[in-house]
């Protein structure tokens, strides 16, 4: 698996300070307040684990949903000032970094986009030199050549002092790095070999 982006260590982060301040923001409410906030929390609690999941798997929807999540976020704020007329530090952090987060999860709603047409264009060029029917087809047995050339019509051995006919018994046991070859029989005599039986 790949390694997740910075934006979404980033995202952990500010989704760390919004919430804990959502936290202390909600558990300053009272009575009938508190409890419809709690419920809400849970919601977006649950929302943001499920956006986190799919952006550290590499989901861009993951991105949508953190957006929406972030907004939902600014406007409960909103809904929790109205109620209780105070804006303290809880309220202020929240709000900060929930700005701060929408605008990095936009960022990423724009950014993997491009990554993808560069993945589509790798695609195509991979594909354009891919021929299907080549799978298909079956391979062509290339025609058995007997090899007929000798390097001569006599073989010796450098260990032995008889040369012999290529077609030999005792020709064909001496090991090619021990053949000596020569094109006729006065050469091999020359040399100073003795002709075998088979080469009358």
């Amino acid at each position: 698996m790949e390694k997740p982006p910075i934006s979404f260590f980033a995202m952990s982060f500010v989704l760390l300070f919004v919430l804990v301040s959502l936290i202390f923001a909600v558990f300053d409410l009272h009575r009938f307040a508190f409890v419809f906030e709690l419920g809400i929390l849970l919601v977006l609690l649950t929302l943001a684990a499920l956006s986190m999941l799919a952006i550290y798997h590499g989901r861009l929807w993951g991105w949508t949903i953190m957006s929406a999540l972030l907004i939902l976020i600014l406007v409960n704020l909103l809904f929790i000032y109205l109620i209780t007329g105070a804006f303290g530090t809880s309220h202020l952090t929240a709000l900060v970094f929930s700005l701060i987060g929408l605008g990095v999860s936009l960022f990423n709603l724009r950014e993997p986009q491009n990554e993808q047409d560069g993945m589509e264009i790798e695609e195509y060029e991979k594909a354009k030199d891919y021929y299907p029917y080549i799978d298909k087809m079956e391979p062509i047995e290339e025609p058995k050549v007997e090899k007929t050339f000798t390097p001569g019509k006599f073989v010796a051995s450098r260990k032995a002092n008889k040369f012999h006919a290529p077609k030999c018994d005792w020709a064909k046991r001496i090991g090619k790095e021990n053949q000596i070859w020569f094109d006729s029989e006065q050469e091999a005599k020359a040399k100073g070999f003795e002709a075998d039986k088979c080469v009358a």
